[in-house]
């Protein structure tokens, strides 16, 4: 046991001897070259390496969370854009609303306001669709209105909607009343060309820039305005004479109308 004792401690202590007579005359050179050449830039590669792809990383989820940032801030824009579009629309319907209430403090007419929902016809028909009907007591016949003015009257009644046959339609008539002269005729739809007053006796006055109003029959009371007279034609040998009348609202761009229920008691 002490031989091996011995012997173990005499290989270690010559070990230990080699080793500093190989350091001493630099024998570990081959081992530095090795660390220094080879290992250390291989080290240093896989380290750059590394940073590279944390450096990307960290690109990658900044860039997804700002991708999420621009996604949110755009909902929102939508959402504000969304908003703005809905408060114009109010404030389009409470101008129409105000133009309707002020030209209703003369005639004292009982109104039910409606959305146009379509827009319809033919190249000699013309109608459009409003959101009211026999839910809201409208019956065929009666006057409808914009911005105090005839654009028609209700034709076919459903339940929740209505269809409203229009003044510049050509089968179109309804009897009119020159504002100034009285004169007293039949007032017809003409596409594209306003309105034809006719069947005025040549006794009776009419002129250029006068009112020509409803008379008053069925369900469309008296004074409702439907248009402006631009120009007359008087025929001696003529039994009537006639007036062109010039549109005061244009129907292709109405979203709002009233429905006159009757007169306010």
């Amino acid at each position: 046991m002490k031989r091996q004792q011995s012997v173990t401690l005499a290989v270690i202590c010559s070990v230990a001897l080699l080793i500093i007579i190989i350091k001493q005359f630099g024998g570990f050179w081959p081992f530095r070259v090795l660390n220094d050449q080879i290992l250390n830039p291989v080290g240093s590669v896989f380290s750059q390496i590394g940073r590279g792809i944390n450096n990307n990383f960290s690109i990658i989820t900044k860039a997804t969370e700002l991708a999420s940032e621009n996604k949110a801030q755009a909902n929102d824009i939508l959402a504000l854009k969304n908003q703005l579009s809905s408060l114009k629309e109010v404030a389009n319907e409470n101008d129409e609303l105000r133009t309707q209430l002020k030209f209703n403090e003369k005639l004292k007419l009982d109104l039910a306001a409606a959305r146009v929902v379509s827009s319809e016809g033919t190249s000699l028909r013309k109608y459009i669709t409003i959101d009211r009907g026999r839910n809201s007591s409208l019956k065929s016949g009666m006057a409808v209105v914009s911005s105090g003015v005839l654009i028609g009257t209700i034709d076919k009644v459903e339940d929740f909607s209505s269809t409203v046959f229009l003044s510049s339609d050509p089968d179109f008539r309804i009897r009119g009343l020159g504002q100034d002269g009285r004169a007293q005729g039949i007032v017809r739809g003409q596409l594209g060309q306003g309105y034809l007053f006719e069947k005025i006796t040549q006794a009776e006055s009419i002129k250029r820039g006068e009112f020509v109003i409803t008379s008053g029959s069925g369900l469309v009371p008296k004074g409702i305005i439907i248009g402006e007279v631009e120009s007359s034609t008087k025929s001696d040998n003529a039994v009537f004479q006639s007036a062109q009348l010039k549109p005061l609202v244009d129907i292709s761009s109405i979203e709002v109308v009233f429905v006159v229920i009757g007169l306010k008691q």
